[in-house]
């Protein structure tokens, strides 16, 4: 299971990292990361999923009073449609498709729904969205989330991490 990370955290790591540019590496070379950004996981295994649902600084489907009765796994049909439609989420959110997202199928209110988690986390991160839940509490707008639903093409329950 992964804490939720901090902020803070993130940053003295980062760095911390940046200093131990490896001896071969010239100065003012680039060294090469891997590309993360835009990337998307559909997370079907309920435990990760309940935990992708449990935000610390933002709301989420899991904090209303309805909450959530069970989880689906979302066909890549209904992921293709849903990413199609992510630029309508702009103005509110800045360039949506560039973050890193997980989705995860839940019931509520006896509608199937998507929840999206949206992240950007740095090149060196070894966290694995596909088998865990990203969490990260603070970061401002470049961690969000969203509802989407299926039937109407809509999003609602948009809502951007606290500041830092």
């Amino acid at each position: 299971m992964k804490a939720a990370h901090s902020l803070p955290l993130l940053a003295t790591c980062l760095l911390a990292l940046a200093a131990c540019t490896p001896a071969n590496v010239k100065p003012g070379a680039s060294v090469p990361t891997a590309i993360k950004a835009g990337q998307s996981w559909v997370v079907t295994r309920p435990i990760i999923a309940a935990q992708v649902l449990d935000t610390c600084s933002r709301d989420s489907p899991a904090r209303q009073p309805d909450g959530i009765s069970g989880y689906w796994a979302p066909s890549r049909a209904q992921i293709d449609a849903l990413e199609s439609r992510l630029q309508q989420l702009q103005p509110t959110i800045a360039e949506p498709t560039r973050s890193g997202r997980q989705y995860v199928g839940f019931i509520a209110g006896g509608r199937q729904l998507i929840y999206i988690n949206a992240f950007t986390l740095p090149d060196h991160d070894k966290t694995n969205p596909a088998r865990e839940a990203v969490r990260v509490c603070d970061g401002g707008a470049a961690f969000w989330g969203a509802v989407y639903d299926p039937q109407t093409g809509s999003f609602s329950g948009i809502a951007t991490n606290g500041g830092f």
